[in-house]
């Protein structure tokens, strides 16, 4: 009785942890790519710039207290707040059933820092160099501190080259094809820091699986104005026509570090 009251108490508490990172995803990808100081500056409402107080800025709490709007100026606050709160405290739950508290401890930061690539590359195509970069440096350091759950230091760092080097080589290939870049050099920071993080083994998997998935959203996204009564003479707005690749490489990273029958299967085949 003891360990499952104590258990659920850890549970509750990493779900907790969990809704504040998700405050901190969502401040910094949202002043990152407004061009704000993601790291000093207080945080203030969306639409009036008043700055929060300590009570009107907890997760979940603030939000619900008001039933959605702003206590300052009762301005409806954008359900992305909420739901990425949310979406962070279920992760870090899942994370800590998954992994187990070392390795949850050890990955967390791996979590959030893509958490924060997935929303500014979503919002802006941008991929900012301290999450890639930090990431690549911050996985390199565990993996050299023997950290749980991380490669040994020689294979983080076959893996950041490696992931490199290969969405690099296809990324060249691409432009002596068609003459303009199919990524940004963002992309290919950010497979190096998945390599240090996870290994060389998981870098096709997961390039494949974003890719896959990639062109399964480019081909609905195409059929789409055919298939719609709506917009059956609407062509796709060049703007369009872009995908946050970015996007696709975290969710799959997301997929194999949580879903293991998906590493399995891949080790299997590697000899």
């Amino acid at each position: 009785m003891q360990n499952f009251v104590e258990f659920w108490l850890l549970f509750f508490w990493v779900v907790l942890t969990g809704t504040c990172l998700g405050s901190f995803v969502n401040a910094a990808a949202l002043r990152y790519v407004a061009g704000q100081n993601w790291i000093s500056e207080p945080s203030t409402c969306f639409a009036c710039h008043v700055r929060l107080s300590f009570w009107q800025n907890l997760p979940l709490y603030g939000w619900l207290r008001h039933a959605g709007y702003s206590a300052c100026c009762k301005q409806p606050i954008p359900p992305r707040y909420l739901l990425i709160e949310i979406f962070v405290g279920l992760l870090a739950a899942l994370v800590f059933l998954q992994l187990g508290w070392q390795q949850s401890l050890a990955f967390m930061p791996f979590f959030v820092i893509n958490c924060v690539i997935f929303l500014t590359d979503f919002d802006d195509f941008i991929i900012p160099d301290w999450a890639s970069l930090g990431g690549l440096g911050l996985g390199l350091l565990l993996a050299f501190v023997n950290a749980p759950g991380l490669p040994p230091i020689e294979f983080a760092l076959l893996g950041a080259g490696g992931g490199f080097a290969l969405l690099y080589g296809v990324n060249f290939l691409y432009r002596l094809w068609r003459r303009h870049d199919g990524l940004g050099f963002g992309d290919v920071k950010l497979i190096a820091m998945l390599g240090a993080w996870l290994g060389p083994v998981a870098l096709l998997p997961i390039l494949f699986l974003a890719a896959f998935a990639g062109a399964l959203v480019g081909l609905a996204l195409i059929a789409y104005p055919y298939v719609s009564k709506h917009n059956i003479s609407k062509p796709m707005p060049q703007d369009k026509a872009h995908l946050p690749f970015g996007c696709f490489l975290v969710t799959a990273a997301f997929l194999w570090v949580l879903c293991p029958p998906l590493r399995h299967i891949v080790l299997m085949l590697v000899p």
